[in-house]
């Protein structure tokens, strides 16, 4: 019991005051921590420690754990399930449920968020002035399906289908609980049914790799104050 408590604490400070020091692969992302990994729904892996993890693989994380890539830090809440997918232009989180803490320190990429109820592109990540500036946030998503994307510091701005939100420090949008989908699996929000993105491990290759579907960006409410939007 003891020795679990003082892992976990070194964990919880290499994650506060190391995170932007952890290397990861070119073109790929690097763990941090006790991460179950499972492709097309089976267990394949668990990692402990510092690893390269494989991209739109699912992954639990076993306690905290740290994913990071190049501008981006990502810090996962225990049992959190996601996954990751790094492009040239665009670095792509999926997050099936829990909550997950995230960190940009560079607009070299934009980030786009994909949750069982839609997913939202950003188009620009607006750092405060000074020079160890980040934009830092979180995305939560309940065992419903809402969805919270929250931003703690900095700014930014959102494509949705209702055009670009900006969100500010202490706001966030929120995406709805999409209503049941009738039978024959017709799509939910964004486009996708909602089979093909509970489908972990295999689904999450197709839902990270899709394109921007008409319609499909969700929109929200950039005021912590405003209620839900109502999803499509």
């Amino acid at each position: 019991m003891q020795k679990s408590f003082f892992k976990a604490i070194a964990l919880t400070t290499i994650i506060s005051f190391t995170a932007a020091s952890v290397g990861f692969a070119a073109g790929g992302s690097i763990g941090l921590g006790d991460i179950s990994v499972y492709e097309s729904g089976k267990l394949v892996s668990k990692l402990s420690g510092q690893n390269p993890i494989k991209d739109n693989s699912l992954f639990v994380c076993n306690g905290k754990c740290l994913i990071k890539s190049e501008g981006i830090s990502l810090i996962g809440a225990d049992s959190v399930e996601m996954a990751v997918s790094n492009e040239q232009d665009v670095f792509k989180l999926f997050v099936q449920e829990g909550k997950v803490d995230y960190i940009i320190n560079s607009n070299v990429r934009k980030i786009s968020f994909y949750t069982p109820q839609g997913y939202y592109i950003v188009t620009d990540a607006i750092f405060n002035a000074g020079s160890q500036s980040v934009v830092k946030g979180s995305v939560a998503v309940d065992s419903d399906g809402k969805t919270e994307i929250a931003v703690t510091e900095g700014r930014l701005v959102f494509t949705t289908s209702e055009g670009l939100k900006t969100v500010d420090a202490n706001n966030k949008i929120v995406l709805a609980v999409a209503p049941p989908a009738p039978a024959g699996g017709a799509a939910g929000a964004g486009g996708l049914s909602t089979g093909t993105i509970v489908a972990i491990g295999g689904g999450v290759a197709a839902v990270l790799g899709i394109a921007l579907i008409a319609g499909g960006g969700g929109g929200g409410s950039s005021s912590s104050d405003s209620p839900p939007s109502e999803s499509r």
